[in-house]
């Protein structure tokens, strides 16, 4: 019942085009994986309460387009938000590249000074691997992110 839940979080997935984002959200939310999936219009939106320690809580849970075309959503969607998943894929060294990118959007429209960063290489069952794991923890190290490498149905569990 929604009067046991402690607070509501917001949590932003951000990353470029294709990286899994949708993926990630719905393994989460609905535990389920469609590899055919669409991409993003816009702005979608999940929320699933979550019990830590026996405290619920209520993850509001906001997946982008990652498109550069659906940038002028970028102020209102990092507003009050506090953490961010930022995605890239192993099979694509340009989406690890453009990390810097996204972080400096999240500095520069991030409202609050306490968020917490979570940084997933996604993919990782794929072949073809253009970044491997310890370049994503270093980038994770450097910038004081959490980091995890994982394929996207094994994310169930994982947050």
């Amino acid at each position: 019942m929604d009067e046991d839940v402690l607070t509501t979080l917001k949590i932003l997935i951000i990353g470029e085009s294709g990286v899994g984002k949708s993926s990630l959200l719905l393994r989460f939310t609905d535990d389920t994986f469609d590899p055919e999936l669409a991409a993003t219009i816009g702005v979608d939106f999940k929320v699933k309460t979550i019990s830590v320690d026996g405290n619920k809580a209520k993850l509001a849970i906001w997946d982008t387009a990652g498109q550069e075309r659906f940038r002028t959503l970028t102020p209102s969607y990092y507003r009050g938000a506090q953490g961010v998943i930022l995605v890239y894929d192993v099979t694509r060294r340009d989406t690890f590249v453009k990390l810097d990118n996204w972080l400096s959007e999240l500095e520069t429209y991030c409202t609050r000074n306490d968020i917490v960063n979570m940084l997933v290489g996604n993919k990782i069952d794929k072949e073809n691997r253009e970044v491997d794991r310890n370049e994503g923890l270093k980038f994770a190290r450097k910038h004081s992110m959490l980091f995890i490498g994982k394929y996207v149905n094994e994310y169930s569990h994982t947050f």
